[in-house]
């Protein structure tokens, strides 16, 4: 397969998608183009998000190798890296392009996705799904996801399979208004329980 680099197809810097929500040099009609929405279209966070979900499948390297030739034998290379998607899904729902329903948001992850998010952490990652969304937000992670050794390619792989860098797990009870993007993570229960129990012991 020709290989075309993600940076120089898409002029995108791998440095800047490192960090968490940072908004890459990408404008707003090439994002949407990508997504596959028209130029005045105002997706909703759920309209957003299922886009992103298609297209991020599109890029699973199963998906990628069928690709077939096209009418003059070269193959076909119109198709976006996971990382181009997902710079493009990041800048509409943190660049204010999407109509936002707080009841949608709160709602946005039913409980059959997680249940089968949990399993694919489990069976692909051999890890707990708080450990991975926990990984998502960690522009560590992120910067070294966008790299080519063979662990960044796995996970990337898991990624396009499993709905990208979106949000896959529901906030627990009382966590409520937490905004679009919100993910709980363990650290905050843990500091929730530490503050129950000293005031239990006075």
């Amino acid at each position: 397969m020709r290989s075309v680099s993600w940076t120089s197809r898409t002029g995108l810097s791998a440095r800047c998608c490192g960090a968490q929500h940072q908004r890459c040099n990408i404008s707003t009609a090439a994002a949407k183009s990508m997504l596959g929405f028209s130029q005045d279209k105002r997706p909703t966070i759920r309209e957003l998000r299922n886009a992103y979900f298609v297209a991020a499948k599109r890029c699973h390297p199963d998906v990628v190798n069928q690709q077939q030739p096209d009418e003059d034998g070269e193959e076909d290379n119109t198709s976006f890296d996971f990382r181009d998607i997902t710079i493009a899904y990041e800048h509409l729902l943190h660049g204010d392009h999407v109509e936002y329903n707080p009841e949608e948001a709160d709602n946005i992850v039913t409980r059959n996705e997680e249940e089968e998010y949990r399993d694919a952490c489990k069976t692909m990652l051999g890890l707990s799904a708080e450990i991975v969304e926990e990984s998502k937000q960690n522009p560590m992670f992120r910067k070294w996801l966008t790299g080519n050794t063979d662990a960044a390619l796995h996970w990337r792989s898991f990624f396009a399979a499993n709905g990208g860098m979106a949000q896959k797990l529901r906030p627990p009870a009382g966590y409520l208004g937490r905004g679009k993007d919100a993910v709980v993570r363990k650290s905050d229960t843990r500091r929730k329980r530490g503050r129950k129990t000293t005031t239990t012991t006075k």
